[in-house]
């Protein structure tokens, strides 16, 4: 009995050590898959069932900044005088994107080409529209519209290159220039001058024969409102053509910013021969029933530069829409409004 007792005392108490050992074992089995990695060796995120109730603090979460498209006033200077513009952007700090520079036309403002640089803005570039100095009467920048000339216009865009290209935000290889008429002329002479600034060019409708204009027209628009010191009309040639088909003949006067200065500066100026070597891409835009600046200007511009398109935009005169048709919108169609055609092209040509 004895012996029995002690055998079965033995057993029991080598079956309870095993019980235990492996009950031990099971719990310190649990902990460790409790506190390890899961099974397929990622960490498991904040707020899955894989780590139930861990939190990460809100200071530590690091949101991407949104975009926002925005408008500041943005003056540079050329020489003494002040530039005045509006600079759009959607620019994420410490990000550079490419700049796009926009010159009006003659005897507007940069708020003819406000919506132009909002929409390229929009599409993450910066884009700066400004007044030209003495450019017209309502031009916020320094400078009298009696010393505007061709050639201080295009001082004040070389200017404005130069500033724009000094923003911590601007990718200073991607600096593009978009003219109109006037500034479309413009745009082109500083291109050539500063080919290795600018990455590309948009011109809409460019006034390449202001020259010819002023040698035809320019003595009567200097003495515009005189009309004792015209003498007879029919002595001017084709002028009398052209008042018939422009109409309202103060209209014209009123559009186009020439003063004596202006005249004597760019008379007898070869513009072909001071364009057309800017060796990068070039698109120019031009409606088919301009009547200021024939769409054969473009035409001949096109053949002379070694990367260009031209896009012909049916039916559209001297602007694509109200704000550019400027004063001269009663006769040439101040509802027209072709830009659902036009931002494509500009688009296209800023992402090549």
């Amino acid at each position: 009995m004895e012996t029995t007792g002690k055998k079965f005392w033995m057993t029991w108490r080598t079956s309870l050590s095993k019980t235990l050992g492996i009950a031990l074992l099971t719990l310190l089995a649990c902990a460790c898959s409790n506190s390890d990695d899961d099974s397929n060796g990622s960490n498991p995120l904040p707020g899955t069932d894989n780590n139930e109730g861990s939190t990460t603090p809100a200071d530590t979460i690091k949101e991407e900044p949104i975009a926002v498209l925005d408008s500041v006033e943005f003056r540079c200077k050329r020489g003494d005088l002040e530039i005045y513009g509006l600079m759009y952007s959607k620019v994420v700090p410490g990000k550079k994107v490419p700049a796009v520079i926009l010159s009006h036309s003659s005897s507007l403002t940069h708020a003819a080409m406000k919506d132009y640089a909002r929409a390229i803005a929009d599409k993450g570039m910066v884009a700066y529209c400004f007044d030209f100095c003495g450019g017209s009467t309502e031009s916020k920048s320094d400078g009298s519209t009696d010393d505007m000339t061709v050639f201080t216009e295009v001082e004040d865009l070389k200017a404005v290159i130069d500033a724009v290209s000094r923003l911590e935000t601007v990718d200073t290889d991607s600096i593009y220039l978009l003219g109109s008429s006037q500034g479309g002329l413009v745009s082109a002479l500083v291109a050539e001058e500063c080919a290795q600034s600018v990455r590309g060019m948009i011109l809409f409708y460019p006034a390449f024969n202001i020259p010819e204009m002023v040698s035809k027209y320019g003595d009567i628009i200097n003495q515009w409102g005189n009309m004792g010191n015209w003498g007879d009309l029919g002595n001017w040639g084709d002028w009398s053509d052209l008042m018939n088909q422009w109409g309202d003949l103060s209209s014209l006067m009123g559009s186009m910013s020439m003063s004596e200065t202006f005249i004597n500066a760019i008379k007898g100026y070869d513009v072909w021969s001071h364009i057309g070597t800017f060796p990068r891409h070039v698109t120019i835009i031009h409606g088919s029933a301009d009547i200021i600046v024939p769409v054969e200007n473009s035409e001949k511009a096109v053949k002379l530069y070694p990367d260009a398109e031209l896009h012909l935009i049916e039916g559209a005169n001297h602007g694509f829409n109200a704000a550019n048709l400027g004063s001269m919108g009663s006769m040439m169609g101040a509802s027209a409004d072709y830009d659902a055609q036009v931002l494509p092209l500009v688009f296209e040509a800023l992402n090549r």
